[in-house]
């Protein structure tokens, strides 16, 4: 069993609680984390974004958790860019991605087999659902492109996205579909990493959102609701078309969620930030199921893959 730690939504900052956000309270709750992180065998610990909020101070104090974590627990980190990372002065926009040991234009894959059995493989998809954006815009010319990339879409009310949201470059596109088609070349299982989620239809976690969409059997598209990527319709269609996905998984909305669609598992980790106590998972891939270990007010699930041949 391949088995990882994750995280979403620590949010720190050296700020007074906020509509319900824990601001400070979360450089403890991350540090117990990365402490049970770094005894126990997994193989690697997944941020999933939103690791600070506010300023350029707050992510340098992040940047040290993290690399005295790596150096002396020995906890492999792997990232996902979210939006507030981005909340930083227009001149540090650019040294976000080093705060992450993460290169421009911040999306990327790796592979891992199972230890004890081979077969077991997967590749790990991350997408940078920032990439087009205004808050991550370093200069006016990417502003504008945001901008004119925001127009072209549409809630499900008829008005424009948030722009706390972002979206993904055709170039970004492309290279999951390739990288998706890599992976059934290699027999591999996939699984792809963002900060946004996309979808959810479950009442297995207690949402306002999630229960109504049980209530009346239908499921929720966040592209729709304004708290996703604003292509993330378009992300969802390369997904259907490749039987190799098994999962979906995603931090930003804080209350979390989860939902099952055309056999793809969908995850929304509980952001640590709007927590009492803590909230982190650990998440273990087998070759016909996920299972996630909720620790704290995370919730766990289990998930079997569906054989199939292709995906509608």
């Amino acid at each position: 069993m391949i088995r990882f730690a994750a995280i979403a939504d620590v949010q720190y900052a050296d700020a007074d609680d906020k509509i319900g956000r824990h601001y400070r309270a979360s450089y403890e709750k991350l540090l117990s984390a990365v402490g049970e992180f770094s005894r126990a065998d997994v193989a690697f610990a997944m941020n999933f974004g939103d690791a600070y909020d506010h300023d350029w101070e707050n992510a340098l104090a992040i940047k040290e958790v993290l690399g005295v974590s790596a150096e002396r627990g020995k906890v492999k980190w792997r990232h996902v860019l979210g939006n507030h990372d981005f909340s930083v002065p227009l001149d540090k926009k650019a040294e976000v991605y080093d705060v992450f040991n993460l290169k421009k234009p911040g999306y990327y894959d790796f592979s891992l087999v199972d230890r004890d059995d081979e077969s077991n493989k997967w590749r790990v998809v991350v997408l940078n659902g920032n990439e087009i954006s205004l808050y991550a815009a370093e200069n006016d010319a990417e502003k504008r492109a945001a901008q004119k990339e925001r127009a072209k879409r549409k809630l499900a009310d008829g008005s424009e996205p948030h722009n706390y949201n972002g979206s993904v470059s055709a170039t970004q596109l492309e290279w999951l579909d390739k990288k998706l088609q890599e992976a059934e070349k290699e027999g591999q299982n996939v699984l792809v990493c963002s900060h946004f989620p996309l979808y959810a239809n479950s009442k297995t976690h207690n949402s306002p959102r999630t229960r109504l969409a049980s209530l009346v059997n239908v499921g929720i598209y966040y592209s729709d609701l304004g708290v996703s990527t604003w292509n993330g319709r378009e992300i969802l269609e390369i997904l259907d078309r490749r039987p190799c996905v098994k999962a979906y998984m995603a931090g930003h909305l804080h209350e979390g969620s989860y939902g099952e669609r055309n056999n793809v598992a969908h995850i929304t980790l509980r952001g640590i930030v709007e927590t009492e106590t803590t909230a982190y998972a650990y998440v273990e891939l087998g070759k016909d199921a996920l299972r996630v270990e909720g620790i704290g007010e995370q919730p766990s699930y289990n998930f079997k893959f569906v054989e199939e041949q292709n995906k509608p």
